[in-house]
């Protein structure tokens, strides 16, 4: 069974950057002048590769997948190589709904190594509940599931080896889950 992130990431994701590369690229371009000079040429050449960046970013957003198979599950991140991971090696999964500032709540399902350090982790804002659910489903193996939701100055005080080192901070907030 494959999984892959939420559409809407895609979309997100080309949009920040072109939001963030087009106008910067067209204030550099407007502050060199219109005159053929080593600036201009610099600038133009910068934004074509910023241009030409966006498609390989959508590209390789699309590689990112999960695939759980029966011996365990494999991993294709955005960058890198793929990984796998042994069922030998999970020791336990967690699914917790996390509950930040507001009433809503956000799945996160961690698969653990017998250390409790972290091998895979979903985030429903980047998965989706579907995919989620799938995963645990196709997991086949005991899930931990607390009854309430948790926050995330919870998480720091009975899992904090499962939080990245920027959530384990205390003045990080919530929306960071």
């Amino acid at each position: 069974m494959t999984v892959r992130p939420h559409p809407r990431i895609l979309f997100s994701t080309v949009l920040s950057a072109a939001i963030v590369i087009l106008p910067v690229w067209g204030v550099s371009l407007w502050l060199v002048g219109p005159g053929p000079s080593m600036e201009h040429t610099w600038v133009v050449t910068f934004g074509i590769v910023g241009l030409v960046a966006l498609p390989v970013l959508a590209i390789l957003s699309r590689r990112q997948r999960i695939v759980v198979c029966h011996d365990g599950f494999i991993e294709q991140p955005v960058l890198g190589r793929r990984r796998f991971v042994p069922r030998e090696t999970i020791g336990r999964s967690l699914l917790f709904e996390f509950g930040g500032r507001g009433q809503r709540t956000s799945a996160q399902f961690f698969v653990c190594d017998t250390e409790n350090l972290p091998l895979l982790r979903m985030r429903s804002s980047r998965w989706g509940n579907d995919s989620i659910a799938a995963v645990v489903a196709a997991y086949e193996g005991p899930v931990e599931r607390p009854r309430q939701p948790v926050s995330l100055d919870d998480l720091r005080e009975d899992h904090p080896g499962l939080l990245t080192p920027l959530e384990r901070l205390r003045w990080a907030r919530a929306e960071l889950l």
